[in-house]
Formats: C-alpha cells, structure tokens, sequence
C-alpha cells in the first residue's frame, strides 16, 4: 500500500462529478446535498457568504475533490490546506496519522503537496465548484469563498516557494491549470445546461484576499508580530491569526479538560512557558490590529489551533500528537472569552474547535465566524454532516452576527460547561478502551462481516466505494487519493484496515506495483491484478471468476475512475 497521492486532471475530476451525479443524484459520495434557498448573506473582505460553514485547514482540503465534497454538502467558507516550504516526505509524517473515535488525534500538520501543486489542487476545485454552483443550482456562484493557510516561520513564507503560491493564490491565471481547467470547460459546454462561454469567462481568478498565519507551538511573539505585519503590510492579505490553547495557562487547560470528562489527557507544561502568553498577546494583538486598519485590510484571530497532548494509549505512532474536536471546544470558548472580555468587539475571531450541529448557531449568534470544523468530518456520516450544520447555521440570526458580542460568548461558555452532551460519554469511554485503534488484519476473502459503509463516509479523501455483485456488496479500495490516514479503520465495525485489508483499484501499472495490496487495474479491454497469490495482465473476460465479477461490477458501477 503506497502513501502517495496522486492528483487527478481536471477533466478526469469533472467527469466524475458529472457522471457519478447523472447516475446515483450525488458528488463524491455525498447525498445530501445542500442548497441555499434563503436570500441571507454575510458580507467578509468584501466577499459575499451564502453562509460562515466550511472546512477547517486540514484533511479535508487537501484535494480538490475533498473542497468540492465540501461545498456541496454545504460549506461555503473553506479554508485551505495549510501550506509551507516542507513537503512530502521531508515532513516525516508517521503513518496512520488520524484517528477521531470520539475526540480527534493526529500527527499530521501541513500539506503533503509541494506549493505549486497544492495551488493546482485548490485551482481545480474553485473553478469546479463554480461550475457545478451553476449548473446544478446549488447555490450563487459568487456566494463561497476559500482563504488560504500558510505557515511557520517569516523566512520559509518570505521564499521563492511560498510567495509564488500566495501570488498564485491571489490571480490564479499565473498558474497553468488556470488555462487547463477553462480550456475543458470551453471545449466541453455541450455537457452542460446552465453554463454559457461568457460565464467561463466570467470567473474570476482572484481565488484568495485572506489568509491563515499558522505558527509552531513555541513561535516567538516577535516573529509572530513580523511575519503578520509583513502579510498585511506587504502583501495586502486580510489575516486571521491562529492562537493556541495555552493562552489559557496551565492551570485552567488542566481543569477545564477535566471538568469535560478528559482526565486520561496528558500534557507537557513546558508548551505553556515557550508559548506566546496572554499577557504579551494582548499589546501584540492591538499593534496589529492598527497595522491592519493602516493596510486597509482586516486583522483577526483564528480559535484555535489544535492543542498537543502525549500519546498515552496507542491512538497514533510517536510520543505526541494534535488534539482537537469535543476535548478542545472548552478550551476554545474559553480563550474566545478570554480575548472578547479585552477587545469587545472589535478584534475579529474565526472559529474552528468542537463546533457540532448542537452548538453551531450559538457560536455563530456570538459573532464568532467563519466557523469550521474538522473532526466531526471524520466521523459519522462524514461529508453529509454539512447539511446539518449548514441547516443549524443558516436558521441564525446575520444580523447579530455581524460583531462579536462578549456578553453571548459568555454565556456559551457556561452552557457548554453545563452540557453533558459536550463531555466524554462513559459509552465513548467505553469504546475508546475497547476498539483497537489499528487493528492488525488482512482479510484474505475481501468481505465485511457486516457492511457498514463507514469506510466510504469518513474517508476524507473519497478513497473507498461500495460494490455490488449480485446480491453481495463489498468495499473496494481507491489507491490513487489516499495517503494511509488510517481514519478509515477507526470507524470500521469488525475491525479492519480497510486501506490494507480491502481489494484495491489502481489507476496504473506502477501504484499497483508500489503496494502490497490485492486488486488490479483497467487498461482498455485489458486489466492488470494481483489476487490471492496469483498476478498477471490479460483480457477482463479471462480473469479468475471471482475477479472478473469484481472488476466488471467496478467499471458499471463506477465507470468515472477508469474513464
């Protein structure tokens, strides 16, 4: 099993939206769709907002199929994959790198792409996402935004790399897949009812007026303060800071975890020293709010980043790992409060930390927005979530929303204090002691004992798809978008690593020489395989007979991937 992913064309990207709509009325496995059928809207950076949703920099918007997914369950305010001078393997990223049973863990903190092929990936997705807005009715085309995420330190930011990804960012003709996507949907308008060559045209390529600063836990205020300035100074970019927990201070982190049922949790007070503290945010956050003001741009903060805790159980490889989800809502709120109770309303806050269905327009009707999520993509119905929460936001009140209110903020704090449901569950607890988190199998008869789907839901990649032969449904595995996560195998229910344990599709003859997984690959009327001890390429219809059903099956039922 390789950990590689490979970016798919444009072309190939619109056709399986396309197809996979026409034949089963959904995109990437998300079924329910969201359409905006109100006529509110936020206005932000001088940007129109159908509404505050979206996903968090993170797994989820790495590909351009994932923003894609994303929209069209419902986010329209979708912040980028965080992007720096590392990339691929140079970031030793341990693999699996997520695992979201209840709260979530990870070990993964930036982009795999180097930054002119994460720039491609969000570049395939903006000019996607205006087509199917259109086309499919989903929602006004100039009703979404993406802001992007870049990190950590003034000089990786500053170099060649990343600057030309910023620009790129800013006017994405610089880029050639800007060509390459315009150019498919010219040359493919017969495929369409509601798009025209003048609205192609039309779209612009000013992908990004904002931006995330992500900084590493022990980044100096100084260089915090620089590289802000510079990014609103010298770049022109609307910025939104992202803080960390331990603004909090040991002490109240330590007791808030505690109060929501977290006490197995386990973290090195030494974060707390080498952090920025709140004592010297708070100067910095006004000098930068005046810096802003200067540019002509806006100046906000990001809550919060993840928080880092020791790996005490397993959950992942290493000794540390990122946590996030309903174990940091309490801690997010809480440094929102904390921030709000100085600066009113106005220092600007962006959200991402715990935001569920439950909570969503309470934070939202505290003025605190953009809010996006991540973990709960990770579970349950995975993308699908998005209806809920685009329902439960877009019932809140806009107008409120509009400033940060101190008072509100306040309040939630107390009600997510006093709210059992925001708290580790003894059934969550239960399961969490229970559920290995990486199960060491390999079913050799490709068969759940019970299949459950989860695979294909909280994949944040789209990498698994259910099968039928005859009346039998098993999972395929999709090599070509995943990167071995491993959040696949939290949620499976017998357990299993699906990534491993499942026949695979390749999109060629070398991924499938690249892993150890079983499975096979479609080249014209030829397939190439490997099942069960055996190997070969020959002619579809002289596959052994278990294979052939399976790969007949595959090319009906999912004829995008090998079209």
């Amino acid at each position: 099993m390789s950990d590689i992913m490979y970016p798919v064309s444009f072309g190939k990207l619109m056709n399986h939206i396309m197809t996979e709509y026409s034949l089963y009325n959904r995109i990437y496995n998300v079924k329910k769709i969201h359409r905006t059928t109100h006529n509110k809207s936020l206005s932000l950076f001088g940007r129109k907002l159908e509404n505050p949703l979206g996903p968090a920099a993170g797994p989820n918007t790495q590909l351009a199929q994932n923003i894609v997914a994303s929209y069209v369950g419902g986010a329209r305010c979708i912040e980028l994959k965080t992007v720096q001078i590392m990339y691929g393997e140079e970031l030793g990223i341990p693999r699996p790198c997520i695992n979201s049973v209840d709260e979530a863990y990870n070990v993964e903190w930036s982009a795999e792409y180097r930054c002119d092929k994460a720039a491609e990936e969000y570049i395939k997705a903006w000019f996607a996402i205006h087509l199917i807005a259109k086309e499919y009715n989903l929602g006004d085309p100039h009703g979404f935004m993406f802001i992007m995420s870049v990190g950590y330190n003034l000089a990786g930011i500053q170099s060649e790399l990343v600057d030309d990804f910023i620009e790129t960012m800013r006017h994405g003709k610089r880029s050639p897949m800007w060509n390459e996507c315009k150019q498919w949907a010219l040359d493919n308008l017969h495929k369409f009812e509601n798009i025209d060559t003048d609205y192609i045209n039309s779209i612009s390529d000013e992908i990004c007026v904002a931006i995330t600063l992500s900084t590493m836990h022990g980044c100096p205020a100084e260089e915090i303060e620089s590289i802000c300035t510079y990014l609103m100074k010298d770049k022109g970019l609307n910025l939104y800071l992202k803080c960390n927990p331990t603004l909090l201070g040991p002490k109240t982190v330590r007791q808030l975890l505690d109060d929501a049922g977290f006490k197995y949790i386990e973290f090195d007070e030494h974060q707390f020293d080498v952090d920025l503290k709140f004592d010297a945010a708070i100067p910095m956050l006004e000098r930068l709010l005046a810096v802003g003001a200067d540019a002509g741009v806006v100046f906000g903060v990001k809550l919060t980043n993840t928080f880092p805790v020791a790996i005490h159980n397993h959950e992942l490889p290493g000794e540390q790992m990122y946590m996030s989800g309903k174990s940091l809502l309490p801690l997010t709120v809480g440094v929102a409060q904390l921030l709000s109770s100085h600066f009113g309303s106005r220092l600007p806050i962006s959200y991402s930390g715990g935001a569920v269905k439950q909570n969503i327009k309470s934070i939202f009707e505290c003025g605190i927005w953009p809010i996006t999520v991540c973990t709960i993509l990770l579970q349950g119905e995975g993308y699908d979530t998005f209806k809920s929460l685009a329902d439960a936001v877009e019932t809140g009140d806009y107008e409120l929303a509009k400033s940060v209110q101190k008072d509100k903020i306040k309040q939630l704090v107390e009600d997510i204090g006093n709210n059992k449901l925001f708290k580790k569950s003894e059934v969550m607890q239960k399961k969490r002691d229970a559920h290995p988190s990486f199960p060491d199998t390999r079913a050799q008869d490709y068969q759940c004992r019970v299949l459950c789907g989860a695979c294909v839901r909280v994949c944040p990649n789209r990498t698994n798809e259910i099968l039928t032969i005859g009346n039998k449904r098993i999972i395929i595995h999709i090599d070509e978008s995943c990167n071995e996560c491993g959040n696949c195998a939290c949620h499976c229910i017998e357990p299993c690593q699906p990534y491993k344990d499942r026949l695979t599709y390749f999109h060629n003859e070398l991924a499938l020489d690249d892993s150890t997984n079983d499975g096979f690959y479609v080249l014209g009327t030829l397939c190439g395989y490997r099942f069960k001890g055996v190997a070969g390429v020959c002619d579809i219809d002289a596959l052994p007979e278990e294979l052939k059903g399976v790969v007949q099956a595959f090319i009906k039922e999912h004829a995008y991937y090998v079209s």
